[in-house]
């Protein structure tokens, strides 16, 4: 039976209501993103509350996180208001398309449902934050469009055939691929999923690739340690 709770180092995160677990695709984005030099960030898709909590971890940013979800949007309140940074993190119910922040964010963040499929989750809630029924990518890029500042990056995790249809897709907003990290599951995987940072100018500055395990299961490698080290408690 699996635990109702993940600790981390610096925050627990609760996921009892079973719509959205933590996951390691969640762990990837957060653990990837260096919020330091960030000061207004939108995290589309709150699910838990684990970018946010991970994010405000190692940032000074005032942090808004949005989830079309009540449940999700209850469980990530919970999780963020039993937090060190709960001052500093702002919680909405609110789906994207609806939302119209008061002031453009200089990065905008997420691990969006990807599953384009005619087979869904059998639990509506479920199904909704694993498959794009609510949300797009057109949403997200015309959204990041408008309300991201001119230097502001966008950043989000997606299976690696979906993040280069999304890369394609992004140029007709103007927002164009500036960074991607490919993530395979062990060394001899191909590569399952990307990270992709975007932003307003041309030009790729850097690629790189990252394994999770070596040939044997949970025998982690030292970059995947490196990367996740200040939230893992095994690391």
């Amino acid at each position: 039976m699996t635990n109702s709770y993940f600790k981390f180092k610096q925050f627990t995160i609760n996921h009892a209501s079973g719509v959205m677990k933590v996951g390691t695709d969640g762990v990837l984005l957060g653990a990837y993103v260096d919020a330091k030099n960030y000061s207004n960030i939108l995290d589309i898709g709150a699910g838990t509350g684990l970018v946010a909590l991970m994010l405000a971890q190692k940032s000074n940013a005032l942090i808004t996180t949005i989830d079309i979800n009540p449940l999700a949007f209850a469980n990530a309140s919970q999780n963020i208001s039993n937090s060190p940074w709960c001052s500093r993190i702002n919680v909405k119910n609110i789906p994207l398309q609806k939302f119209v922040p008061t002031e453009k964010f200089d990065l905008i963040v997420s691990n969006p449902p990807f599953f384009d499929t005619d087979v869904r989750a059998p639990n509506q809630e479920r199904a909704i934050a694993r498959h794009n029924l609510e949300l797009k990518h057109e949403d997200v890029l015309d959204f990041s469009n408008r309300f991201l500042l001119n230097d502001g990056h966008l950043i989000l995790i997606y299976p690696a055939d979906i993040a280069d249809e999304f890369v394609i897709k992004a140029i007709k907003y103007g927002l164009f691929l500036k960074d991607v990290m490919n993530i395979k599951g062990h060394v001899k995987s191909n590569v399952v999923r990307k990270i992709i940072k975007f932003g307003r100018t041309k030009g790729l500055n850097t690629e790189s690739t990252i394994c999770i395990e070596k040939e044997n299961r949970h025998d982690y490698t030292d970059e995947y340690k490196q990367l996740t080290k200040d939230y893992y408690l095994k690391f």
